[in-house]
């Protein structure tokens, strides 16, 4: 077994640990219905996934042929919806919870960092029984810049006292 001078992680929710297309797909499509537009199906929501919700939103307009003036009311019925279904349609994926545990087993201290917004992402934890092995929770909104920017990372890194 390789020996790492390791003494902390940081951990990423969404795609990681926690399959949330589902969330996704039904809080974009009941934003969709409520603004008069065509749902879209998972298909099309999967190939958007992965760069934040402001990125997902404009995309998925973009598809359904919608004026980008729309961006600010469909953003806030997203953002209600979400907030409405958080983790009832998502499942986490397997060995999960058997990788944090085994990290927090050989001592390592665990943020989760995510660009899904924090008041969403710490419920979402705690309806999955994740919460527990994380000593902080970033969320999209806690920094001046999302992942993939390396800011969050360090901040992340400074809070637990440690080097990058």
């Amino acid at each position: 077994m390789i020996q790492l001078d390791v003494d902390a992680a940081i951990v990423d929710l969404d795609g990681t640990l926690v399959d949330t297309l589902g969330d996704f797909a039904e809080a974009l499509n009941r934003m969709l219905v409520e603004l008069g537009l065509s749902v879209v199906t998972v298909e099309a929501i999967a190939l958007r996934v992965g760069k934040g919700s402001e990125h997902l939103i404009q995309s998925i307009l973009a598809h359904v042929g919608a004026d980008a003036n729309l961006y600010d009311a469909a953003f806030a019925s997203y953002q209600r919806h979400y907030a409405q279904i958080n983790g009832q349609f998502s499942a986490l994926y397997p060995g999960a919870l058997q990788g944090l545990a085994a990290l927090r087993a050989r001592g390592l201290r665990l943020v989760c960092l995510t660009n899904k917004p924090t008041a969403l992402a710490r419920p979402l934890l705690e309806a999955k029984g994740l919460a527990p092995f994380f000593e902080q929770v970033y969320g999209g909104d806690a920094f001046e810049r999302k992942k993939p920017d390396p800011l969050p990372l360090l901040k992340a890194c400074e809070a637990l006292g440690t080097t990058p």
